[in-house]
């Protein structure tokens, strides 16, 4: 039964396989991160606008520079180009949908409520999510000069729960499908790239507090369970598409 499936996901496959194995180093590393430290602005600043490829800052021009590359390095996709803006689609559609209702199912505190319950600006993690935005807010305010002004930044910005990681399932998602197409084509360089921007997505989370090595997992996990099962045609869509656009398919 799943033979088909995983014949024809391979490639994906091949990269979901690898990025849940750089996902130790990464949580290895990551869990050691001292979130009050406040020395380092800089390189936090830097993992700030990384982080904000995947988020929703920066995830129209990630999808863009990635459609753009994948048009131009592999022209089979000309000829398949309904198919996969139906597959993109239904799996950006499912991700945000599914990651949406298991936040709000587990409810896991973000891991910065723990460090604003260690320094006693909280009594514990799950209260921050008791008080409002402006009471939050409020709260936020009291932990200037305790910890970095950039992570802090961030932390007033996504206030939501913690897992599983929305920018990761991002990440992972843009991996699966233009890493599994250009690594099919051959186009190596490209796919193992996009696997280390990938993977230093789900690293930034980690160093900015925002998340812990389960909720990265999970976010792969879950890419990895609709990358096999999404379809990847769609003939009963290039039915109703008009003439002048079905020269492509061939």
């Amino acid at each position: 039964m799943l033979k088909q499936p995983i014949t024809q996901s391979k490639f994906g496959l091949m990269l979901f396989i690898a990025l849940m194995l750089l996902l130790i180093p990464i949580s290895l590393v990551g869990t050691q991160v001292n979130l009050f430290a406040l020395d380092d602005d800089r390189l936090t600043q830097w993992l700030v606008l990384l982080t904000h490829s995947a988020g929703k800052e920066g995830f129209l021009l990630t999808l863009v520079v990635l459609i753009g590359w994948t048009w131009y390095r592999v022209p089979e996709c000309r000829r398949q180009w309904l198919d996969k803006a139906m597959q993109l689609g239904v799996l950006l559609v499912l991700a945000m949908i599914l990651k949406t209702g298991i936040k709000h199912v587990t409810q896991s505190p973000r891991p910065y409520t723990e460090v604003m319950t260690q320094s006693l600006t909280l009594p514990s993690p799950q209260h921050f999510y008791r008080l409002d935005a402006q009471q939050q807010a409020l709260a936020m305010e009291q932990m200037n000069g305790k910890v970095s002004s950039a992570r802090l930044a961030v932390w007033e910005q996504e206030r939501d729960y913690s897992f599983p990681s929305g920018h990761t399932v991002f990440a992972a998602l843009c991996l699966l499908f233009f890493g599994g197409i250009w690594l099919e084509q051959k186009h190596r360089l490209s796919a193992l790239l996009l696997l280390a921007w990938s993977g230093s997505i789900a690293f930034s989370r980690l160093w900015v507090g925002m998340h812990r090595p389960e909720d990265l997992f999970a976010a792969v996990l879950l890419i990895g369970a609709l990358y096999l099962f999404v379809p990847k045609r769609y003939p009963w869509a290039w039915r109703y598409l008009p003439s002048f656009l079905r020269y492509q398919k061939q």
